[in-house]
């Protein structure tokens, strides 16, 4: 480089001046230019720094944008998987249940496919798992599939039909016995009874109520005899028939369209819109004092279950999609005393309906982890106490079991997992507490202290290690763990009054037959629509819980009530409750009104006899197929 410079300098020095201004221009120029260059090459290189960084921090959000979907869909995919558990799946939250319904999934057929489906039959997996503390051993025939205890012990249809009305057939034909084993050969020994359920094709008719039209004195002036339909005037409703609407719609889940297209079907023109003309007249005249009184009564108790579902009502003042509420409020199904359960209709899902519901309410209510019932009971001081729900909070570890692909794992891993884990001693809990249905409160908290609570120790020992423990959890694990560690103090209340249930399963199954009728009405029109349905599912459910004819019952509530106002009586409504003594021989009644007009329909005929030799005589004299009975006269065979 040096050299170079050396050799540079001994070139210049001959040359002159001009030469040396023309080297030192074209020097110049070209310095000039790299300069210009560089400065080109430094704004490129700033503008590419820019770029870059502006890349990178697209790159960087894309990345979090990505592990944000990711997390979505996967949240999708569970309550995808969940969905189609609830829809095709195993309805019960037993471990081995779930544990079958995820090995053995259930798939919604494609509505689409244009070829026939031609799948094979496949066995069906089937684990068995031994668990700690599960040796023991089941009968031979294993689940029978009766279920010991409840309501429902000892029911069955043959039994129930012997307390319908009979109609009784002698199926005897002479000539074709005689024809088969000869005459004389044969003769009655005993009868076989064959039972079949039959139904009358219309239980509907008119009764006409005729009244006189009186000619009084000489002159014969003529006076009629008021008469006024005691439900509405000049109308064509019966207690009958009003009460049979409402227990189709609100037993039977038959919306008043259907209703109206059966009726037009047995050529009865009972339109659509008459219905609901009767019902939200009649409704809230006759059972609105009905539910005000089971609702004061309600009040009363120191035990309840609440809980909530929604509603949508067209009409209600908000836009379109704005969902309404159901709050459903019931005694302890633990409590010995009559079942009330009460539904009340709301605009929202605020704390509002629970102040003014429980202002005067002193006790436990069992319910949900809801915030407004934390709200409430702290607003209290303590006079309102909220008692957890031990199935909400197995259903958290059962969803985060049933996300998993449990269907590849091995037992050992199955049993390792601690969504299994959770879920047996949450069951641990469960098979001791049900033992204790039917003793006294008394006696079910002497049991709890000494066998249900060492089991929901060990469950909550096993929450709280896996809380300290640092690992990580799917999202729903976490979800489980931190409702169970937050809800602690309010799942363990139970174990303190024998009165206060583990759960809120008893509501849920209330709410299950109102969603299900929900499912075919979908949706209320109005608010006083919105209304009837809280006064009538109030009604209908307590009518059930305590185990009356529902039916009944209806025409017990319009039949009774306005004939007690007519009378001027003032406090009968203790006498309209379904476990009153009253309303008891009401339902007695019917049903012996039942059996005398099915007995007049169907009359008991003469049991036939041997045909005896003049009997045969008789019946060459007579028609064919005819006999004898008892007394001698002709009886068609």
């Amino acid at each position: 480089m040096k050299a170079d410079r050396e050799v540079f300098i001994e070139q210049i020095r001959i040359l002159d001046r001009d030469a040396l201004l023309a080297l030192a221009a074209s020097l110049y120029d070209e310095m000039e230019e790299m300069r210009l260059r560089y400065l080109e090459n430094e704004r490129i290189s700033t503008e590419a720094h820019i770029q870059f960084s502006e890349l990178n921090a697209k790159y960087t959000a894309v990345l979090a944008e990505n592990e944000n979907l990711k997390k979505l869909l996967q949240k999708e995919i569970d309550k995808n998987t969940l969905k189609t558990r609830s829809t095709f799946g195993r309805k019960t939250e037993g471990f081995l249940s779930m544990l079958d319904a995820a090995d053995n999934p259930e798939e919604e057929p494609v509505d689409e496919s244009d070829t026939e489906d031609q799948e094979e039959l496949q066995e069906r997996k089937k684990r068995v798992i031994t668990f700690p503390g599960r040796g023991e051993k089941k009968p031979a025939g294993g689940n029978t599939g009766k279920r010991k205890g409840g309501k429902h012990e000892g029911k069955s249809l043959a039994r129930s039909l012997d307390k319908l009305p009979q109609q009784l057939i002698y199926d005897l034909d002479v000539d074709k016995l005689n024809e088969q084993y000869g005459e004389g050969r044969w003769r009655i020994a005993y009868w076989h009874s064959h039972r079949v359920l039959m139904e009358l094709d219309t239980p509907y008719y008119t009764q006409v109520k005729y009244t006189p039209v009186l000619s009084v004195g000489l002159e014969h002036d003529l006076f009629t005899i008021p008469y006024m339909n005691p439900l509405i005037d000049k109308s064509f409703v019966s207690y009958t028939i009003i009460a049979d609407i409402l227990y189709r719609k609100f037993v039977l889940g038959l919306p008043f369209y259907r209703q109206a297209r059966d009726y037009m079907m047995q050529d009865i023109a009972l339109t659509k819109q008459t219905i609901i003309n009767w019902v939200n007249t009649l409704v809230p005249e006759i059972c609105t004092e009905v539910h005000e009184y089971l609702t004061q009564l309600l009040a009363g108790y120191k035990y309840t279950q609440s809980d909530e579902t929604f509603i949508q009502v067209n009409k209600d003042g908000y836009g379109p999609g704005h969902k309404s509420y159901m709050w459903v409020h019931t005694s302890s199904e633990l409590l010995d005393c009559p079942p009330i359960i009460i539904f009340c209709y709301e605009l929202t899902r605020r704390t509002d309906h629970l102040r003014t519901y429980f202002q005067e309410f002193l006790g436990y209510i069992t319910c949900d982890a809801y915030v407004s019932y934390q709200v409430l009971e702290n607003e209290s001081d303590g006079k309102i106490q909220a008692t957890g729900c031990l199935m909400h909070c197995r259903r958290y570890f059962a969803e985060a079991f049933f996300v998993r692909n449990v269907a590849d794992m091995d037992d050992e891993e199955l049993k390792s997992l601690p969504e299994t884990k959770a879920l047996l001693l949450i069951r641990e809990v469960y098979q001791e507490e049900n033992k204790l249905k039917k003793m006294t409160a008394e006696e079910r908290l002497s049991a709890r202290k000494e066998l249900v609570a060492p089991k929901l120790d060990a469950f909550f020992t096993y929450v709280h290690s896996l809380d300290d423990s640092g690992e990580v959890f799917t999202d729903r694990m976490k979800k489980a763990i931190q409702y169970a560690v937050n809800q602690e103090n309010s799942l363990r209340r139970f174990l303190t009054d024998g009165n206060i249930p583990c759960d809120n399963g008893y509501v849920e199954r209330i709410i299950r037959s109102y969603s299900i009728g929900r499912a075919n009405w979908l949706f209320a029109d109005t608010i006083d629509g919105a209304k009837v349905n809280a006064i009538m599912y109030s009604i209908v459910e307590t009518a059930k819980a305590n185990h009356v004819n529902v039916r009944y019952y209806l025409q017990y509530l319009f039949e009774q009530i306005p004939l007690r106002r007519a009378r001027g009586d003032k406090d009968f409504m203790a006498d309209m409750m379904p476990w009153s003594d009253t309303y008891r021989e009401y339902e007695k009644e019917k049903h012996m009104q039942q059996q005398t007009v099915f007995g007049q329909l169907f009359p008991m005929p003469d049991r036939p006899r041997t045909p005896r030799k003049k009997d045969a005589a008789a019946c060459q004299e007579g028609k064919p197929g005819a006999a004898t009975n008892e007394t001698g006269e002709k009886r068609s065979a």
